[in-house]
């Protein structure tokens, strides 16, 4: 095989199918690099981003399913990938038609070992047979350059994760001849709509390395544990000059900013000479700064503003907890959310003193609260105590800000006095709430009308609905209105005009935008695709 392990993506919106099936090539092949996506549109960013040379990949998914992954591949260029379908025996006509589209083959779930290991092992034989055809001509060797941007930033991701093997230091060392200082520079960024991310990545990459090209030699590549970051390896060419680059590095991300309507923010780490123990240390500074945007969102440069000594959350006295236990505790039980909350933001601002790491900070809250929910005894099934664990740390953990943070654990703090205090009634009213919902869903309806017509508090109904149906009552709305054009778009004959009037939208060019956000075609090309 190549010295050069392949790259492997395994795609299907089932958790567990994928997962297992991505376990069961790492086993077989510990070497590779395996990646996971949940749907077609996922894979095509990920296949288009990273060294993928074998995707595994379902047929039924949502968004983009594979057949459709599979042509824009194709028509992206990608001819050298292999892809095997991954399919139920239901499916078989469709994988004997995406292998006329390109697949160079497929596997019946369940996927036993024994397969596996007999499509990886073909597939490795014809990828070293492509190789070694491509070596000694010329269109080989311009191949080979063009790919060398690719390999050098993932040589320099593993670098600064501390994940070099032996023959890849090697390797690095004998094509970098770097010198002087460095310094590792990691940059977050986010947009109005986070769909859009990847739209703008690849031109804040090239801002960066042109920005310092006079001062500095960089390499510039995705941060692998988070999307909407990127780091950049920069060696100084005169390192008595780097304050002068930062600041222009600065205004031009500024100016970036403003061009593409964006928020930009970026930490650098401490000065290192090229080794690999070094820079991984940089680069985890810079990456544990970039971390702390979670206290202060409105700052663009980290360094500016956070202590360069990490500070732990800050321990409570065996006292401070009794205390802070037994308020919660009444404040549950008597079912005061407001008062509740109010007493956990005075905790948050008590532990968080001097920027203590973000998720040790998450850690601490969940731990406290959850320790409250015990104390109180409520005689809970198994079942919904392990529901609000979960809805917890989804709170939490999902958190990006320290408002967000006290949002969240407000929202769960809410929910779970409604549980306490109102038990199942409103499966009955949400019960009606639909029916209601179906039968009026051409007129005009808020949250505020639908919670007076059923004799609620809009604020209350709120959590009773999100509660019931497991999404905002705008989600909801947009779910069910979607749900009756399609059907109306595959069962009859009616305009498009009138299929927006019936389903509560007066305005059709808003109609057109939120179906093709959400089915991704217009109602037309739906109609033509699928009736």
């Amino acid at each position: 095989m190549n010295s050069i392990p392949l790259g492997v993506l395994v795609v299907d919106d089932e958790t567990r199918q994928r997962r297992g099936l991505a376990a069961m090539v790492r086993e077989l092949r510990p070497e590779y690099e395996v990646w996971e996506a949940k749907n077609g549109k996922d894979a095509l960013t990920i296949s288009l981003s990273k060294p993928i040379q074998i995707v595994f990949t379902d047929i039924q998914m949502p968004i983009m399913n594979g057949l459709e992954y599979l042509q824009q591949l194709r028509t992206s260029g990608q001819h050298e990938t292999k892809v095997i379908l991954v399919t139920v025996y239901q499916e078989f006509s469709y994988a004997q038609q995406a292998v006329r589209y390109g697949a160079n083959d497929y596997l019946v779930k369940p996927v036993q070992s024994q397969q596996l290991i007999e499509v990886i092992q073909h597939m490795e034989k014809i990828i070293v047979e492509e190789q070694e055809a491509l070596i000694g001509n010329q269109t080989a060797l311009n191949q080979i350059e063009q790919s060398m941007p690719a390999f050098v930033e993932h040589l320099f991701s593993k670098c600064v994760t501390d994940k070099l093997q032996p023959n890849e230091k090697i390797l690095l060392k004998s094509h970098f001849g770097w010198r002087g200082v460095g310094e590792v520079l990691a940059l977050g960024a986010s947009a109005a709509h986070p769909e859009d991310i990847h739209m703008w990545d690849s031109q804040l990459r090239n801002t960066v390395v042109e920005i310092l090209r006079p001062w500095a030699s960089s390499v510039v590549f995705p941060l692998e544990s988070r999307k909407d970051h990127v780091v950049a390896v920069v060696n100084w060419k005169d390192r008595a000059e780097s304050k002068e680059a930062k600041s222009a590095l600065q205004a031009g991300l500024k100016k970036l900013e403003q061009q593409q309507a964006i928020s930009i923010w970026f930490a650098w780490g401490q000065p290192f000479d090229f080794d690999e123990m070094q820079i991984n240390q940089s680069h985890e500074k810079a990456v544990g700064l970039i971390s702390m945007r979670f206290y202060t969102p409105h700052i663009r440069c980290l360094n500016l503003v956070v202590s360069d000594d990490e500070q732990p959350v800050q321990e409570m006295s065996a006292h401070e907890q009794r205390a802070f236990f037994k308020f919660i505790e009444s404040a549950i039980s008597n079912g005061e959310p407001d008062q509740l909350l109010g007493q956990v933001k005075n905790f948050i601002g008590q532990v968080t003193q001097g920027y203590p790491a973000p998720e040790a900070l998450k850690a601490k809250l969940v731990h406290l609260l959850l320790v409250s929910l015990q104390r109180l005894n409520i005689g809970w099934s198994e079942e919904v105590y392990s529901r609000f664990s979960e809805r917890l740390n989804k709170a939490v953990e999902g958190a990006t800000y320290l408002r967000n943070l006290e949002d969240g654990v407000a929202t769960w703090l809410k929910e779970l006095i409604l549980e306490l205090h109102s038990g199942s009634k409103g499966e009955p009213i949400m019960n009606k709430c639909k029916e209601f919902l179906d039968a009026h869903l051409h007129e005009d309806l808020s949250l505020e009308i639908v919670a007076r017509r059923f004799h609620y508090n809009a604020s209350y109904f709120s959590i009773l609905f999100k509660n019931y149906f497991g999404l905002s009552f705008t989600e909801y709305m947009v779910k069910l209105r979607m749900q009756k054009a399609q059907h109306l778009l595959l069962h009859t004959d009616a305009k498009v005009a009138e299929i927006s009037r019936q389903v509560g939208y007066k305005d059709i060019k808003y109609f057109f935008k939120v179906f093709k956000k959400n089915v991704m075609h217009t109602p037309e090309e739906f109609r033509r695709k699928f009736n």
